[in-house]
């Protein structure tokens, strides 16, 4: 305590005023001083001997000659007391390393500046020979404005060193390549397993999660947009080192995808639509909130070709505070799409038959017949905005139909409810997801997307009260759990009040009232609820539209967990509120 105090009063004698308690560190003990108002930390380092002291002199001597902007800058010295040798360094003081920020970092935008700076550091040290070889949170200083610097070189390997045991521990475990950890290694290890370091910290920056093992949290299970950094980090991640790529190509494609993302970002956000009149809590700040996130939405949906193949794993109602819309293009492209399905699927149940292509199909030079295809030709011309795609498949199709089915067949796509609820129910005011698989199964190429999609602010402007309600993963148990209370406790009211049984199938609920009476005594109230509000009243009708009667008394309800029982039906029971 003597010997510190005598030391402290050498650094007190050259302005150095020291304030609060020093900090034990592996090296040493560090305190934090002030000097003509400026803040450093100086580090007493411990006592070495030997091969360490020749370690330790040798960094001081590389790490002095290191010059630039993410690399930390330390003056060196060491001075005599009581017979001994007492070394220390002076270096700007950093209120927070990297690892203290971690949880608080949410911009994505902040976080690719500090990786960018960090990538920085380690391209410069790199072009000079050195492998870090302990790159870590702790070892990375943030300051006040976001400025980043590299320090702790203490198990660097410098350019011609010797001195590198074989035997040497290096590094965090947490944060070592596969070829670190193996004992005696020490010399083969190349700045390969900087870049592994720097794939588990771009990871951790973005999940708050330490990535271990092969299933680990992928970035793009926290910001779907940036799923391109994931692919960076697999590479970084290669257990291969010579399958890594180097620092430049890691610096060159996370200044890529940053440069990309935002001019795509910014493509999609100008080409979204925003009406002339809004409610008024829907101030500028707020619409620029759902256009940004919106912009994020599409360019996922539209870009990340794994999404159908992963569709499992999605929550397909992700968003849905965000309706969204196609354009008057692809969506006469999905009705077509549609059409032609029935048109198919009605010829290839006909070649079922044991006569086969032997039936008679439309015959064209009769009169009857010609005016079926006419009917077909004034239902494709009313979905016409993808011009003619498809009409030769359909009408090919349509016209080997025999004549009943085919009477069939236009009744059905000539009913506005069964094209509403088949298709545009899916398309015109629908989550970000929803929308995207649903076209996708249909068999829309992902491509096909892109520029052709926008925001549907009927849905929107109900914004602000379902803010982030729903998840992007469907593994994400404790929302489920939530999710299911809340939906059961719906159901239970209904029941309770209207007297409709329940039970689940599927991602549908069947409701059955047995008393007609009161399910008409229900109907009338919700849709008097729903009257003055042009969107809801648009919802009402469409749970109605699903009711089946099944004998005199008896009425059944299949509704969605997920929008009509989750937000219409807690509406007219006044779970939620009506805007």
């Amino acid at each position: 305590m003597v010997k510190l105090k005598v030391i402290k009063e050498k650094f007190i004698d050259n302005d150095y005023e020291f304030v609060g308690e020093g900090i034990q560190s592996g090296e040493g003990i560090v305190f934090k001083a002030i000097k003509e108002q400026k803040e450093f930390a100086i580090k007493i380092i411990n006592n070495h001997s030997g091969s360490r002291t020749d370690r330790y002199e040798q960094e001081i001597k590389n790490v002095e000659k290191l010059d630039h902007p993410n690399v930390i800058k330390a003056q060196y010295g060491n001075f005599e007391f009581d017979g001994e040798t007492v070394h220390y360094s002076i270096m700007p003081f950093y209120q927070n390393d990297l690892r203290k920020i971690i949880p608080e970092l949410l911009d994505y935008k902040e976080i690719i500046k500090l990786l960018i700076n960090l990538g920085e550091a380690l391209k410069y040290i790199h072009s000079l020979g050195i492998i870090h070889r302990d790159l870590k949170p702790e070892n990375i200083l943030v300051g006040e404005n976001g400025e980043l610097v590299l320090t702790d070189f203490g198990i660097a390997h410098f350019k011609d060193s010797t001195l590198t045991s074989p035997e040497a521990m290096l590094s965090n475990r947490n944060y070592q390549a596969s070829e670190q950890k193996i004992k005696g290694n020490a010399k083969n290890v190349t700045q390969s397993a900087d870049v592994y370091a720097f794939g588990l910290i771009i990871n951790e920056c973005f999940t708050k999660n330490n990535p271990q093992g092969e299933d680990y949290p992928l970035i793009s299970d926290v910001y779907p947009f940036l799923f391109e950094v994931d692919n960076l980090v697999e590479k970084m991640l290669n257990n291969i080192p010579e399958n890594r790529l180097s620092i430049n190509g890691v610096l060159s494609e996370l200044k890529r995808i940053d440069t990309d993302l935002e001019e795509e970002l910014e493509s999609i956000r100008d080409g979204l639509s925003i009406p002339d009149e809004l409610p008024d809590y829907f101030d500028k700040a707020l619409i620029d909130e759902v256009l940004t996130k919106a912009s994020q939405d599409i360019y996922f949906a539209t870009l990340y070709t794994d999404l159908y193949p992963k569709r499992s794993q999605y929550n397909h109602n992700y968003h849905w505070e965000i309706g969204y819309q196609t354009s008057s293009y692809l969506k006469d492209w999905s009705i077509r799409l549609e059409i032609l399905d029935i048109c198919k699927r009605k010829y290839e149940y006909e070649m079922q038959y044991e006569d086969g292509p032997s039936l008679e199909s439309l015959n064209l030079q009769n009169k009857d017949d010609l005016s079926l295809l006419d009917r077909l030709d004034s239902v494709l011309e009313k979905y016409n905005a993808c011009g003619s795609r498809l009409s030769g498949q359909i009408k090919k199709y349509f016209s080997g139909l025999l004549n009943y089915h085919a009477i069939e067949v236009l009744d059905k796509i000539e009913d506005e409810h069964y094209v509403s609820q088949y298709v545009l129910e899916h398309i015109c005011n629908a989550p970000i997801l929803h929308l995207t698989f649903f076209l996708l199964q249909q068999g829309i190429e992902q491509n096909e997307l892109i520029d052709n999609i926008d925001i549907n602010w009927d849905r929107t402007v109900e914004y602000p009260a379902h803010l982030n309600e729903s998840p992007l993963l469907n593994r994400e148990d404790d929302y489920v759990q939530k999710y299911e209370i809340k939906i059961k406790q719906i159901c239970e009211i209904l029941r309770d009040r209207w007297g409709a049984s329940y039970d689940y199938i599927g991602e549908n609920i069947r409701f059955v009232f047995e008393n007609k009476e009161k399910y008409d005594e229900f109907k009338v109230l919700a849709l008097k609820l729903a009257k003055p509000h042009y969107v809801f009243e648009g919802d009402v009708l469409d749970i109605f539209h699903k009711e089946k009667v099944i004998s005199t008394n008896e009425v059944i309800l299949d509704l969605n967990k997920s929008f009509d029982v989750e937000i219409t039906l807690a509406k007219i029971l006044g779970l939620k509120r009506i805007r």
